[in-house]
Protein backbone atom coordinates (compact mmCIF):
# COMPACT_ATOMS: atom_id res chain seq x y z
CA UNK A 1 0.00 0.00 0.00
CA UNK A 2 1.12 3.57 -0.59
CA UNK A 3 -0.47 6.92 0.29
CA UNK A 4 -2.39 8.50 -2.58
CA UNK A 5 -3.96 11.84 -1.81
CA UNK A 6 -5.79 11.19 1.49
CA UNK A 7 -6.34 7.44 1.08
CA UNK A 8 -4.05 4.43 0.78
CA UNK A 9 -3.86 2.80 -2.63
CA UNK A 10 -2.74 -0.71 -3.54
CA UNK A 11 -0.06 -0.93 -6.21
CA UNK A 12 0.32 -4.04 -8.40
CA UNK A 13 3.94 -5.18 -8.35
CA UNK A 14 3.66 -8.56 -10.10
CA UNK A 15 1.18 -11.02 -11.62
CA UNK A 16 1.97 -14.52 -10.34
CA UNK A 17 -0.89 -16.22 -12.21
CA UNK A 18 -3.51 -14.85 -14.57
CA UNK A 19 -7.24 -15.55 -14.56
CA UNK A 20 -8.51 -17.45 -17.56
CA UNK A 21 -10.65 -14.49 -18.57
CA UNK A 22 -7.68 -12.11 -18.58
CA UNK A 23 -6.95 -10.73 -22.04
CA UNK A 24 -4.09 -8.84 -23.65
CA UNK A 25 -4.59 -5.05 -23.40
CA UNK A 26 -4.99 -3.38 -26.78
CA UNK A 27 -3.06 -0.23 -25.84
CA UNK A 28 0.71 -0.20 -25.45
CA UNK A 29 0.37 2.44 -22.73
CA UNK A 30 -2.01 0.42 -20.53
CA UNK A 31 -0.68 0.19 -17.00
CA UNK A 32 1.24 3.45 -17.30
CA UNK A 33 -1.55 5.71 -18.52
CA UNK A 34 -4.07 7.00 -16.02
CA UNK A 35 -6.96 6.81 -18.47
CA UNK A 36 -7.86 3.10 -18.56
CA UNK A 37 -7.94 0.52 -15.77
CA UNK A 38 -9.75 -2.50 -17.26
CA UNK A 39 -8.24 -3.28 -20.66
CA UNK A 40 -7.03 -6.62 -19.27
CA UNK A 41 -10.65 -7.82 -19.02
CA UNK A 42 -13.07 -8.64 -21.86
CA UNK A 43 -16.09 -6.38 -22.10
CA UNK A 44 -18.53 -8.90 -20.60
CA UNK A 45 -16.33 -9.27 -17.52
CA UNK A 46 -15.98 -5.50 -17.19
CA UNK A 47 -19.75 -5.14 -17.25
CA UNK A 48 -20.19 -7.87 -14.63
CA UNK A 49 -17.63 -6.18 -12.39
CA UNK A 50 -19.34 -2.80 -12.76
CA UNK A 51 -22.73 -4.25 -11.86
CA UNK A 52 -21.23 -5.87 -8.75
CA UNK A 53 -19.55 -2.59 -7.80
CA UNK A 54 -22.79 -0.63 -8.22
CA UNK A 55 -24.71 -3.12 -6.08
CA UNK A 56 -22.05 -2.99 -3.38
CA UNK A 57 -21.96 0.82 -3.28
CA UNK A 58 -25.75 1.06 -3.08
CA UNK A 59 -26.03 -1.50 -0.32
CA UNK A 60 -23.26 0.14 1.68
CA UNK A 61 -25.22 3.40 1.44
CA UNK A 62 -28.29 1.69 2.86
CA UNK A 63 -30.18 1.22 -0.40
CA UNK A 64 -31.07 -2.41 0.19
CA UNK A 65 -34.17 -2.99 -1.95
CA UNK A 66 -33.23 -2.72 -5.59
CA UNK A 67 -34.85 -3.50 -8.93
CA UNK A 68 -32.98 -5.72 -11.35
CA UNK A 69 -30.10 -3.87 -12.97
CA UNK A 70 -30.56 -3.61 -16.75
CA UNK A 71 -27.16 -3.39 -18.45
CA UNK A 72 -26.47 -1.71 -21.79
CA UNK A 73 -23.24 -1.76 -23.79
CA UNK A 74 -21.99 -0.94 -27.28
CA UNK A 75 -18.67 -1.08 -29.11
CA UNK A 76 -15.89 -1.09 -26.48
CA UNK A 77 -13.23 0.69 -28.56
CA UNK A 78 -12.97 3.98 -30.49
CA UNK A 79 -16.03 5.32 -28.70
CA UNK A 80 -14.85 8.69 -27.37
CA UNK A 81 -16.06 11.70 -29.37
CA UNK A 82 -13.87 14.00 -27.29
CA UNK A 83 -10.20 13.67 -26.33
CA UNK A 84 -8.18 16.10 -24.26
CA UNK A 85 -4.41 15.77 -24.45
CA UNK A 86 -1.60 17.48 -22.59
CA UNK A 87 1.12 19.26 -24.55
CA UNK A 88 4.77 19.04 -23.47
CA UNK A 89 7.16 20.48 -26.01
CA UNK A 90 6.81 18.46 -29.22
CA UNK A 91 4.93 15.66 -27.48
CA UNK A 92 1.26 15.12 -26.67
CA UNK A 93 -0.07 12.72 -24.07
CA UNK A 94 -1.95 12.06 -20.87
CA UNK A 95 -0.98 11.81 -17.21
CA UNK A 96 0.67 8.72 -15.80
CA UNK A 97 -1.46 6.62 -13.51
CA UNK A 98 -1.90 8.04 -10.01
CA UNK A 99 0.24 11.10 -10.75
CA UNK A 100 0.38 14.36 -12.64
CA UNK A 101 3.52 13.24 -14.47
CA UNK A 102 3.32 13.65 -18.24
CA UNK A 103 3.12 10.49 -20.38
CA UNK A 104 3.73 10.90 -24.12
CA UNK A 105 1.48 8.63 -26.19
CA UNK A 106 1.45 7.17 -29.66
CA UNK A 107 -1.98 5.54 -29.53
CA UNK A 108 -5.35 5.65 -27.75
CA UNK A 109 -7.76 2.92 -28.83
CA UNK A 110 -10.72 4.28 -26.88
CA UNK A 111 -10.64 7.54 -28.87
CA UNK A 112 -12.37 8.14 -32.18
CA UNK A 113 -9.80 7.10 -34.81
CA UNK A 114 -10.14 10.41 -36.61
CA UNK A 115 -9.48 12.43 -33.46
CA UNK A 116 -6.35 10.45 -32.69
CA UNK A 117 -5.13 10.83 -36.28
CA UNK A 118 -5.66 14.58 -36.14
CA UNK A 119 -3.88 14.87 -32.80
CA UNK A 120 -0.88 12.98 -34.17
CA UNK A 121 -0.90 15.09 -37.34
CA UNK A 122 -0.83 18.28 -35.27
CA UNK A 123 2.04 16.89 -33.20
CA UNK A 124 4.00 15.93 -36.31
CA UNK A 125 3.45 19.33 -37.91
CA UNK A 126 5.00 20.91 -34.82
CA UNK A 127 7.85 18.39 -34.75
CA UNK A 128 8.94 19.11 -38.32
CA UNK A 129 8.63 22.85 -37.85
CA UNK A 130 5.75 23.47 -40.25
CA UNK A 131 3.85 25.19 -37.44
CA UNK A 132 4.28 25.76 -33.74
CA UNK A 133 2.04 25.58 -30.73
CA UNK A 134 1.02 29.02 -29.45
CA UNK A 135 3.35 29.81 -26.56
CA UNK A 136 2.19 28.29 -23.25
CA UNK A 137 -0.18 25.76 -24.86
CA UNK A 138 -1.01 23.30 -22.09
CA UNK A 139 -3.81 21.16 -23.54
CA UNK A 140 -5.50 20.44 -26.86
CA UNK A 141 -9.00 19.04 -27.15
CA UNK A 142 -10.69 17.51 -30.20
CA UNK A 143 -14.47 16.99 -30.40
CA UNK A 144 -16.31 15.27 -33.25
CA UNK A 145 -19.84 14.28 -34.14
CA UNK A 146 -20.87 10.62 -33.97
CA UNK A 147 -20.06 9.97 -37.65
CA UNK A 148 -16.69 11.79 -37.57
CA UNK A 149 -17.85 14.23 -40.24
CA UNK A 150 -16.96 17.42 -38.36
CA UNK A 151 -14.33 18.26 -35.74
CA UNK A 152 -13.80 21.17 -33.37
CA UNK A 153 -10.39 21.91 -31.83
CA UNK A 154 -9.72 23.77 -28.59
CA UNK A 155 -6.30 24.90 -27.38
CA UNK A 156 -5.86 26.05 -23.82
CA UNK A 157 -2.93 28.21 -22.76
CA UNK A 158 -1.36 28.41 -19.35
CA UNK A 159 -1.80 32.17 -19.48
CA UNK A 160 -4.31 34.95 -18.86
CA UNK A 161 -5.64 37.73 -21.05
CA UNK A 162 -2.95 39.98 -19.63
CA UNK A 163 -0.01 37.59 -20.13
CA UNK A 164 -0.78 35.83 -23.43
CA UNK A 165 1.75 36.50 -26.19
CA UNK A 166 0.66 38.69 -29.10
CA UNK A 167 1.54 36.07 -31.74
CA UNK A 168 -0.71 33.38 -30.26
CA UNK A 169 -3.70 34.03 -32.60
CA UNK A 170 -1.41 33.92 -35.64
CA UNK A 171 0.04 30.59 -34.55
CA UNK A 172 -3.50 29.22 -34.06
CA UNK A 173 -4.47 30.19 -37.62
CA UNK A 174 -1.34 28.63 -39.09
CA UNK A 175 -1.91 25.40 -37.18
CA UNK A 176 -5.56 25.18 -38.23
CA UNK A 177 -4.86 25.87 -41.88
CA UNK A 178 -2.14 23.22 -42.02
CA UNK A 179 -4.30 20.71 -40.14
CA UNK A 180 -7.38 21.45 -42.27
CA UNK A 181 -5.36 20.83 -45.44
CA UNK A 182 -4.73 17.27 -44.22
CA UNK A 183 -8.02 16.72 -42.37
CA UNK A 184 -10.86 18.74 -43.96
CA UNK A 185 -13.19 17.56 -41.19
CA UNK A 186 -11.74 20.34 -39.03
CA UNK A 187 -14.35 23.10 -39.17
CA UNK A 188 -13.44 25.31 -36.25
CA UNK A 189 -10.96 26.03 -33.48
CA UNK A 190 -10.50 28.33 -30.52
CA UNK A 191 -7.69 29.53 -28.28
CA UNK A 192 -8.52 29.95 -24.59
CA UNK A 193 -6.79 31.49 -21.58
CA UNK A 194 -7.67 31.71 -17.90
CA UNK A 195 -10.45 34.08 -16.90
CA UNK A 196 -10.38 36.87 -14.33
CA UNK A 197 -10.20 35.42 -10.78
CA UNK A 198 -13.49 35.68 -8.87
CA UNK A 199 -13.03 35.37 -5.09
CA UNK A 200 -16.72 34.51 -4.75
CA UNK A 201 -16.17 31.25 -6.63
CA UNK A 202 -14.39 28.12 -5.45
CA UNK A 203 -10.88 27.41 -6.72
CA UNK A 204 -12.20 24.55 -8.85
CA UNK A 205 -14.78 26.80 -10.52
CA UNK A 206 -12.21 29.55 -11.08
CA UNK A 207 -9.83 27.11 -12.74
CA UNK A 208 -12.60 26.02 -15.12
CA UNK A 209 -13.37 29.55 -16.31
CA UNK A 210 -11.78 30.11 -19.70
CA UNK A 211 -11.86 33.06 -22.09
CA UNK A 212 -11.63 32.38 -25.82
CA UNK A 213 -9.33 35.04 -27.28
CA UNK A 214 -8.91 33.79 -30.86
CA UNK A 215 -11.01 31.73 -33.27
CA UNK A 216 -10.71 29.99 -36.59
CA UNK A 217 -13.69 28.79 -38.62
CA UNK A 218 -17.02 27.86 -37.08
CA UNK A 219 -17.80 27.89 -33.36
CA UNK A 220 -20.20 24.95 -33.55
CA UNK A 221 -20.65 21.53 -35.04
CA UNK A 222 -23.89 19.69 -35.71
CA UNK A 223 -24.42 16.53 -33.67
CA UNK A 224 -27.32 14.30 -34.77
CA UNK A 225 -29.05 11.98 -32.30
CA UNK A 226 -32.13 10.00 -33.31
CA UNK A 227 -32.81 12.33 -36.21
CA UNK A 228 -32.54 15.50 -34.14
CA UNK A 229 -29.76 17.99 -34.90
CA UNK A 230 -28.00 19.78 -32.05
CA UNK A 231 -25.75 22.77 -32.67
CA UNK A 232 -22.99 22.25 -30.09
CA UNK A 233 -20.58 25.06 -29.37
CA UNK A 234 -16.93 24.27 -28.90
CA UNK A 235 -16.17 23.43 -25.23
CA UNK A 236 -19.84 22.83 -24.35
CA UNK A 237 -20.57 19.67 -22.39
CA UNK A 238 -21.93 16.75 -24.43
CA UNK A 239 -22.10 13.02 -23.77
CA UNK A 240 -18.79 11.40 -24.69
CA UNK A 241 -19.74 7.93 -25.96
CA UNK A 242 -20.76 8.30 -29.61
CA UNK A 243 -22.15 4.74 -29.73
CA UNK A 244 -24.49 4.99 -26.70
CA UNK A 245 -25.85 8.54 -26.83
CA UNK A 246 -29.01 7.51 -28.69
CA UNK A 247 -29.61 4.68 -26.21
CA UNK A 248 -29.35 7.17 -23.35
CA UNK A 249 -32.01 9.37 -24.95
CA UNK A 250 -34.29 6.37 -25.48
CA UNK A 251 -33.98 5.27 -21.84
CA UNK A 252 -34.37 8.75 -20.35
CA UNK A 253 -37.26 9.97 -22.50
CA UNK A 254 -38.98 6.65 -23.17
CA UNK A 255 -42.73 7.02 -23.67
CA UNK A 256 -43.10 9.60 -20.90
CA UNK A 257 -45.70 12.30 -21.53
CA UNK A 258 -47.37 15.01 -19.55
CA UNK A 259 -48.01 18.68 -19.02
CA UNK A 260 -44.80 19.97 -17.40
CA UNK A 261 -41.26 18.58 -17.21
CA UNK A 262 -38.14 19.99 -15.54
CA UNK A 263 -34.78 19.11 -17.10
CA UNK A 264 -32.11 20.02 -14.56
CA UNK A 265 -28.37 20.11 -15.32
CA UNK A 266 -29.67 20.15 -18.88
CA UNK A 267 -26.41 20.84 -20.71
CA UNK A 268 -27.04 21.78 -24.34
CA UNK A 269 -30.45 20.10 -24.32
CA UNK A 270 -29.79 16.50 -25.35
CA UNK A 271 -32.85 15.36 -23.37
CA UNK A 272 -34.75 18.67 -23.33
CA UNK A 273 -35.38 18.69 -27.08
CA UNK A 274 -37.09 15.28 -27.30
CA UNK A 275 -39.02 16.06 -24.11
CA UNK A 276 -40.61 19.06 -25.89
CA UNK A 277 -42.22 16.58 -28.29
CA UNK A 278 -43.98 14.81 -25.38
CA UNK A 279 -44.69 17.51 -22.79
CA UNK A 280 -46.77 20.67 -23.14
CA UNK A 281 -44.00 22.66 -21.46
CA UNK A 282 -40.36 21.95 -20.67
CA UNK A 283 -38.33 24.11 -18.31
CA UNK A 284 -34.62 23.32 -18.69
CA UNK A 285 -31.96 24.59 -16.31
CA UNK A 286 -28.23 25.01 -16.97
CA UNK A 287 -25.59 27.34 -15.50
CA UNK A 288 -22.46 26.45 -17.46
CA UNK A 289 -21.46 28.21 -20.64
CA UNK A 290 -21.44 27.72 -23.57
CA UNK A 291 -23.92 24.89 -22.99
CA UNK A 292 -26.51 27.26 -21.47
CA UNK A 293 -26.55 29.38 -24.62
CA UNK A 294 -26.86 26.29 -26.82
CA UNK A 295 -29.74 25.09 -24.64
CA UNK A 296 -31.58 28.41 -25.00
CA UNK A 297 -31.22 28.32 -28.79
CA UNK A 298 -32.46 24.74 -29.01
CA UNK A 299 -35.54 25.42 -26.88
CA UNK A 300 -36.40 28.61 -28.78
CA UNK A 301 -36.61 26.47 -31.91
CA UNK A 302 -39.02 24.11 -30.14
CA UNK A 303 -41.62 26.76 -29.35
CA UNK A 304 -42.24 29.78 -27.10
CA UNK A 305 -43.89 27.69 -24.38
CA UNK A 306 -40.58 26.00 -23.54
CA UNK A 307 -38.07 27.83 -21.34
CA UNK A 308 -34.34 27.71 -20.69
CA UNK A 309 -33.29 29.08 -17.30
CA UNK A 310 -29.66 30.05 -16.64
CA UNK A 311 -29.34 29.05 -13.01
CA UNK A 312 -27.87 26.48 -10.71
CA UNK A 313 -30.20 23.57 -10.06
CA UNK A 314 -30.26 24.32 -6.33
CA UNK A 315 -31.23 27.95 -6.85
CA UNK A 316 -33.91 26.98 -9.35
CA UNK A 317 -35.46 24.39 -7.03
CA UNK A 318 -35.24 26.59 -3.93
CA UNK A 319 -36.19 29.97 -5.41
CA UNK A 320 -37.95 29.59 -8.77
CA UNK A 321 -39.76 26.25 -8.69
CA UNK A 322 -41.93 27.19 -5.65
CA UNK A 323 -43.33 30.11 -7.71
CA UNK A 324 -44.49 27.76 -10.49
CA UNK A 325 -48.11 26.94 -9.73
CA UNK A 326 -48.14 23.65 -11.57
CA UNK A 327 -46.48 20.53 -10.18
CA UNK A 328 -44.07 18.95 -12.68
CA UNK A 329 -45.06 15.53 -13.98
CA UNK A 330 -41.39 14.67 -14.49
CA UNK A 331 -38.07 15.92 -13.15
CA UNK A 332 -34.96 14.81 -15.03
CA UNK A 333 -31.51 15.31 -13.51
CA UNK A 334 -28.04 14.73 -14.97
CA UNK A 335 -25.66 16.23 -12.39
CA UNK A 336 -21.84 16.21 -12.46
CA UNK A 337 -19.89 13.73 -10.33
CA UNK A 338 -20.62 15.69 -7.15
CA UNK A 339 -24.27 14.68 -7.42
CA UNK A 340 -27.06 16.63 -5.72
CA UNK A 341 -26.41 16.78 -1.98
CA UNK A 342 -28.98 17.07 0.81
CA UNK A 343 -30.20 20.67 0.23
CA UNK A 344 -30.93 20.00 -3.45
CA UNK A 345 -32.58 16.63 -2.75
CA UNK A 346 -34.81 18.26 -0.14
CA UNK A 347 -35.81 21.02 -2.56
CA UNK A 348 -36.43 18.43 -5.27
CA UNK A 349 -38.74 16.44 -2.98
CA UNK A 350 -40.73 19.60 -2.22
CA UNK A 351 -41.73 19.89 -5.89
CA UNK A 352 -43.98 16.89 -5.32
CA UNK A 353 -43.17 15.41 -8.71
CA UNK A 354 -44.42 11.87 -9.18
CA UNK A 355 -41.45 10.75 -11.26
CA UNK A 356 -37.71 11.49 -11.17
CA UNK A 357 -35.23 10.24 -13.74
CA UNK A 358 -31.72 10.52 -12.33
CA UNK A 359 -28.74 10.16 -14.69
CA UNK A 360 -25.49 9.69 -12.77
CA UNK A 361 -21.82 9.33 -13.66
CA UNK A 362 -20.68 8.57 -10.10
CA UNK A 363 -21.93 5.55 -8.16
CA UNK A 364 -20.95 6.93 -4.77
CA UNK A 365 -22.79 10.23 -4.94
CA UNK A 366 -25.73 8.56 -6.68
CA UNK A 367 -26.03 6.07 -3.81
CA UNK A 368 -25.97 8.92 -1.28
CA UNK A 369 -28.69 10.82 -3.16
CA UNK A 370 -30.75 7.67 -3.78
CA UNK A 371 -30.93 7.01 -0.06
CA UNK A 372 -32.06 10.60 0.54
CA UNK A 373 -34.78 10.26 -2.10
CA UNK A 374 -35.98 7.01 -0.55
CA UNK A 375 -36.13 8.73 2.85
CA UNK A 376 -38.22 11.45 1.19
CA UNK A 377 -40.84 8.88 0.21
CA UNK A 378 -39.76 7.88 -3.28
CA UNK A 379 -39.36 4.30 -4.51
CA UNK A 380 -36.53 3.22 -6.80
CA UNK A 381 -38.41 1.36 -9.54
CA UNK A 382 -35.94 1.08 -12.44
CA UNK A 383 -32.16 0.94 -12.63
CA UNK A 384 -30.07 0.93 -15.80
CA UNK A 385 -26.30 0.62 -15.98
CA UNK A 386 -24.68 1.91 -19.18
CA UNK A 387 -21.11 0.98 -20.04
CA UNK A 388 -20.50 4.52 -21.21
CA UNK A 389 -16.77 4.34 -20.46
CA UNK A 390 -15.46 0.89 -21.51
CA UNK A 391 -11.92 0.00 -20.38
CA UNK A 392 -12.31 2.25 -17.33
CA UNK A 393 -13.91 1.73 -13.91
CA UNK A 394 -16.37 4.58 -14.47
CA UNK A 395 -20.08 3.82 -14.68
CA UNK A 396 -23.20 5.62 -15.86
CA UNK A 397 -26.56 4.87 -14.31
CA UNK A 398 -30.10 5.90 -15.16
CA UNK A 399 -32.50 5.45 -12.26
CA UNK A 400 -36.25 6.05 -12.04
CA UNK A 401 -37.84 7.08 -8.73
CA UNK A 402 -41.60 7.31 -8.23
CA UNK A 403 -43.93 8.44 -5.48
Amino acid sequence: MKPQHSSPESVLTAITSALEERTVPLCQHFGECGGCQLQHLPQASQLTAKQAMLLDVLKRAGVATLPEIQAHAAKPWHYRNRVRLRVDGNEIGYSRRASNEFLPIGMCPIASPLLLQMAMTARDLVRIGTVQWPTATSTIEFFCDSEERSVQLSLQLDATVGTVERDAPRHLRALCEALHARHPQLIGAGLSVGGTPDPKQTRRVQESIRVEIARWGSQQLTYSVRGRDYAITRNAFFQVNRFLTATMVDLVVGDRRGSLAFDLFAGAGLFSVPLTERFDQVIAVEIGEPAASDLAAHLRACGPQHQARRSTTRDFLQKEAPRIAQRPDLVLLDPPRAGLGAPTVNALARTGTREIVYVSCDAGTFARDARSLLESGYTLTTLHLLDLFPQTFHTETIAVFRL
